[in-house]
């Protein structure tokens, strides 16, 4: 499916609500990082993929993580919870360009380490 960034000015489709900038925490509530970009389906900009900016020690090391929509498990006012643990964000495959949508390939990468394949 092609997916695009949404710029800052536009919003996924109902039912799912602006999540930049919200604070990431994983199934154990510690803090992962922050929502940066999210992806959404070209066509009916229904929301497949979260970015997770995250910030090694004194925030000197900032990398991108892909998250399928489908590991949120819950959203609250300013943070979402995932359903996965922090390591599993981590060790996901680097996420190469985030201003661009990730391709085909990429999309089922991520989704088989997640376990949604």
């Amino acid at each position: 499916m092609a997916l695009i960034r949404l710029e800052l000015h536009e919003h996924p489709a109902s039912p799912q609500h602006e999540m930049r900038q919200k604070s990431v925490l994983d199934s154990g509530g510690s803090v992962v990082g922050t929502v940066a970009n999210l992806y959404v389906d070209e066509d009916s900009k229904q929301l497949r993929f979260i970015d997770v900016l995250t910030s090694e020690f004194l925030g000197l090391e900032r990398k991108h993580h892909l998250v399928p929509v489908e590991a949120v498990s819950e959203e609250d006012p300013g943070s979402i919870t995932l359903g996965v643990d922090q390591e599993a964000v981590e060790s996901a495959p680097p996420f190469p360009d985030p201003h661009v949508g990730p391709d085909e390939e990429y999309q089922r990468t991520i989704r088989e380490h997640y376990g949604y394949g």
